[in-house]
């Protein structure tokens, strides 16, 4: 925690004195660490829980993009802080918050001038997500020195959010093939099976919706039809859909769309509803990975 006030305090006591927005999503124990330390100017800045909005990386990103272009109310020393990776991620979520990371350029080049401090824990982080991390960020600290990332910058390539495979699932695997036709069977049975396997009503339905808004979009987009693998590995409930489709657009599901959009709100609506959402895509097809958390 020392570490995180070091980091940070000073960055956003910075952005106040040139009354300039400030926006923090990190954990409830930073955050009131760094509450505690700002006093009274706690009440100017904007606290995110990171656990909530950040539990799927796939939601952060508009986040901050929605940030960016807020009006200024004073200055122009606009601040984001971020801690969206913390310990006990898994794997697939690291994997993904790399994936958001890459994108941030991407998605926020354009836009109003401001600055984003990422907070890592290098005491409880792997020291490959702490070289992922200074690979993706154009400048890094370690307390209050400030170093260029020299020989680890940018050694990604452009953003490829939907390259790659996924690992084999874990555990019995259920198999639906659908059409159109079927999609109300595929619904009854998957929440069935996700109520018998600890989830509760709420967040069977949610899941349920998820897969559902995923199978439509195989039968619209995709040549009218699909596969659904579903099965529990890791106290989650996993549901995958492949189809024959090629998802290119690299924010699609990550930026809200315009309330007039025709297109894209169904991807927006699964990452709003699952822990997690993974992406692959390439001309062989689409496989989209999504996962609840069983309480």
């Amino acid at each position: 925690m020392h570490g995180f006030l070091e980091g940070v305090l000073d960055p956003v006591r910075e952005a106040l004195a040139q009354e300039g927005r400030v926006l923090v999503a990190v954990s409830d124990v930073n955050a009131c660490a760094l509450t505690d330390a700002l006093g009274a100017d706690a009440g100017r800045v904007r606290f995110v829980d990171v656990l909530e909005q950040g539990r799927n990386p796939a939601r952060a990103l508009s986040l901050w993009l929605e940030f960016a272009h807020e009006p200024a109310l004073g200055g122009d020393g606009a601040l984001g802080v971020s801690e969206l990776v913390w310990p006990g991620r898994s794997a697939a979520e690291l994997e993904e918050c790399e994936r958001h990371e890459a994108l941030l350029g991407l998605a926020l080049g354009d836009g109003p001038a401001w600055r984003l401090l990422c907070a890592y824990n290098r005491d409880a982080l792997g020291e490959d997500v702490i070289e992922a991390a200074m690979s993706l960020h154009p400048l890094f600290a370690d307390g209050h020195a400030r170093h260029p990332p020299g020989s680890h910058a940018h050694t990604h390539p452009s953003p490829r959010p939907f390259a790659g495979s996924l690992p084999a699932p874990h555990g019995q695997v259920e198999r639906l093939a659908f059409t159109g036709e079927s999609l109300g069977g595929l619904r009854h049975a998957l929440s069935a099976w996700a109520q018998a396997n600890g989830l509760d009503q709420e967040r069977s339905s949610e899941l349920v919706l998820a897969a559902s808004e995923l199978a439509a979009n195989s039968v619209r987009y995709a040549g009218g039809r699909g596969m659904l693998r579903y099965w529990r590995e890791d106290g989650a409930l996993v549901c995958e859909v492949r189809d024959a489709g090629h998802i290119q657009a690299p924010l699609v599901g990550r930026v809200r769309p315009a309330p007039d959009a025709c297109e894209g709100r169904g991807l927006w609506l699964v990452n709003q509803l699952c822990d997690l959402v993974q992406i692959r895509s390439s001309r062989a097809g689409n496989v989209v990975r999504v996962y609840k958390r069983v309480p």
